[in-house]
């Protein structure tokens, strides 16, 4: 918008000092109308200027991207849910089976994230334990916890029972947000998908559920062999989405065309770094947007990109409150065709 509110008022004002000789009152008629009159006007500048952001995908958000996104065939990607294993235990064997129905709701220790049991499952007669698999409530990344961090029962029979997940809950992610999806539709007119090379499998692949990006290589001309290669959202991809990748890729392969599916190996990556803070910023606050940043940065890595410290750097000299930073230990790392970086810890000190 060209103008406040308060400058589109005053220039109002000032028209009507200049063709009247007189001042409008705060209180007159002609005050209060000038008053509504000038906040319809920055009203309307105001939608003019968010409609302008909207009419090209490179300004525009949120559901109005999702129609720039329909125009390429592309589709915003939704979040997945962490899943993760349940260890059900009781204090003494049990003297009759006792079964855990499916929807079981466990939490962490503050009730911040709750999991819900997918299968009924029975602790034995004389046993003293099950397993039960389990998924995270919602989907999101703040659901990917260690082990032995879901301990809480919140079903009425949690009397006599103790919980713990044995191993991590992993492979929850958030829905794409509007700079990955903007980047996808960049891509897409970057790279025209012609029906037969790697772009066209690509984008097929990254269309589906859980998959972040995809890497394609054909194989030996006389095998006829594309190999896809899946990455999640900083995790790699589970066997069934590649087999839901491998479905969609048969339905709009090219005739003679085999399909290898693979998800990616993972490879981690460690991040020591030291910053200081500028004057008036808490230095806690800043450490944990630090962090946030620089798995923010590792999640959106695609199959195949390499680590430089060049760009996390840049990262973190965003972060609101970072005057300087240096890296202790690290240098780029090269990722194969088969290959997706993820972060595996992160240390932020003080310089």
């Amino acid at each position: 918008m060209a103008y406040s509110y308060s400058e589109i008022l005053q220039r109002m004002k000032n028209t009507f000092r200049t063709l009247t000789g007189k001042e409008a009152d705060e209180c007159s008629d002609i005050g209060i109308r000038l008053k509504l009159l000038a906040g319809e006007i920055y009203s309307m500048g105001t939608y003019a200027d968010w409609l302008k952001k909207q009419m090209f995908f490179t300004t525009a958000s949120g559901e109005q991207l999702d129609n720039h996104a329909a125009q390429r065939g592309l589709v915003r990607k939704l979040g997945q849910k962490a899943e993760g294993i349940i260890v059900f235990r009781t204090n003494v064997s049990m003297e009759y089976d006792m079964e855990i129905p499916a929807g079981t709701v466990c939490t962490t220790a503050d009730g911040s994230l709750n999991y819900l049991t997918l299968e009924t499952v029975t602790i034995r007669r004389g046993r003293d334990y099950t397993y039960a698999p389990a998924q995270a409530e919602y989907s999101g990344i703040r659901y990917n916890v260690g082990p032995r961090k879901v301990n809480t029962i919140v079903t009425y029979f949690s009397v006599g029972l103790n919980i713990e997940n044995s191993s991590e809950f992993y492979g929850g992610t958030d829905d794409e947000s509007d700079d990955e999806l903007r980047e996808r539709i960049a891509d897409s007119l970057r790279f025209i998908a012609n029906g037969a090379n790697e772009k066209y499998y690509q984008t097929a692949a990254e269309s589906v559920d859980g998959v972040q990006s995809a890497y394609v290589y054909m194989g030996n001309p006389s095998s006829r062999t594309v190999n896809v290669v899946i990455g999640g959202r900083g995790v790699t991809c589970s066997a069934q989405t590649a087999g839901e990748v491998y479905s969609a890729l048969s339905r709009v392969k090219c005739v003679g065309i085999s399909l290898n599916i693979l998800p990616a190996v993972t490879t981690n990556y460690s991040v020591n770094v030291q910053i200081s803070v500028k004057s008036g910023y808490v230095s806690d606050t800043v450490k944990a947007d630090v962090r946030q940043a620089v798995t923010n940065y590792f999640q959106s890595l695609r199959v195949h990109q390499d680590v430089l410290i060049a760009e996390i750097g840049r990262v973190i000299l965003n972060v609101d409150g970072v005057k300087n930073y240096t890296f202790s230990n690290m240098a780029d790392a090269s990722i194969s065709e088969i290959q997706l970086a993820v972060l595996d810890n992160i240390t932020v000190g003080d310089i």
